[in-house]
């Protein structure tokens, strides 16, 4: 495989800007920096590639697009915005320019609209997180026989023409739910599973795990209600609701989706929240304090600020012809508690 300045950057501790400032022999590099990058290139018989060097000093502009779900404002906005600085600051001396298009959650139209709008506008590649629906498979059929590079991120679109997916891997991170909630449920309890929508990918493929590993555990998936709330405050709460009435021995619920805070203000409210335990995804903010609070039992992470930035620096790396070496770039799922986080 060949040493990439990522692959430099990442084992020297530094960007990839700073690595990019080293090869160019550029000020504002520490000298114990410097030598410590000379060093590393050295150990892996690292040829700077010609094409992106030429790229950084020739001003020929490259121009991205990032294509996803408009985030709720809060910890998933923030770590994906992160990623996508951090790609723009550790590229910024290679005339790359990024356009950011954001859809309403769920609205495939839009999302389709919004893809086609970036291309035509001149976006090279895309980096693209979408429902693994027929219409967006096509759609990424049409922009490969176009030459046009495709990553998707957070969620895949499975049979899709893309380069590569960058994320969780929805389905294990299901199994470790699964695992995991086992442990609270006996034959006879109840659980509910809640998450966004059976169009994306990523939390079907988590239902689906978490299903398998419960049932291979015992227990069946006729103990559990299933429900799609589209990320819905409002409609998580009454699903929940409605679960615990017709289900007095509801004793897990699953949040597959985001919208723990509304399943934990039900518990609270009914005065159930040591009886009925929840999991989740993710380690945001809210979810840290529920589970200080013990309202959560166990959440299971997912490095999301990674995803748009390693999809953008894969599609970037395919604009200079180098293809990535994988087809997916997994994140981890660390099983988090209140005495990890």
């Amino acid at each position: 495989m060949r040493t990439t300045i990522k692959m430099i950057a990442e084992r020297a501790g530094v960007s990839i800007g700073t690595v990019d400032r080293v090869l160019h022999d550029r000020p504002y590099v520490k000298a114990e920096v410097r030598e410590r990058v000379l060093r590393v290139m050295e150990e892996l018989d690292y040829h700077p590639n010609r094409m992106a060097s030429a790229l950084a000093t020739s001003g020929t502009p490259r121009k991205l697009a990032l294509v996803q779900p408009e985030w709720e404002e809060g910890f998933v906005r923030d770590e994906m915005d992160a990623g996508t600085a951090r790609f723009l600051e550790e590229y910024r001396d290679y005339n790359v320019s990024l356009d950011i298009r954001n859809y309403p959650s769920g609205d495939e139209a839009e999302c389709l609209r919004l893809l086609n709008e970036a291309v035509e506008n001149g976006a090279q590649a895309v980096a693209l997180c979408a429902s693994g629906t027929e219409e967006i498979r096509r759609a990424l059929e049409r922009l490969s026989e176009r030459g046009i590079p495709v990553a998707t991120f957070n969620s895949d679109v499975p049979g899709g023409r893309r380069i590569c997916y960058v994320g969780e891997d929805g389905h294990r991170a299901g199994r470790v739910a699964g695992e995991i909630a086992s442990c609270f449920l006996s034959r006879g309890d109840a659980f509910l599973v809640i998450y966004a929508d059976p169009k994306y990918t990523a939390h079907k493929a988590r239902v689906d795990g978490f299903l398998e590993r419960l049932a291979e555990r015992g227990i069946p998936e006729e103990n559990g209600v299933i429900a799609a709330t589209h990320r819905d405050y409002r409609k998580t709460a009454e699903t929940v609701e409605s679960a615990l009435a017709a289900h007095p021995n509801l004793r897990m619920v699953y949040m597959a989706n985001p919208s723990v805070p509304a399943c934990a203000e039900v518990l609270r409210s009914r005065g159930l929240a040591e009886k009925v335990h929840i999991l989740s995804h993710d380690c945001g903010p809210e979810i840290q304090e529920l589970l200080k609070s013990g309202e959560v039992d166990f959440t299971i992470g997912q490095d999301l600020a990674y995803q748009p930035y390693q999809a953008l620096s894969v599609l970037f790396e395919a604009l200079m012809g180098q293809r990535p070496d994988r087809d997916t770039y997994v994140t981890a799922c660390p099983i988090l508690n209140s005495e990890s986080i």
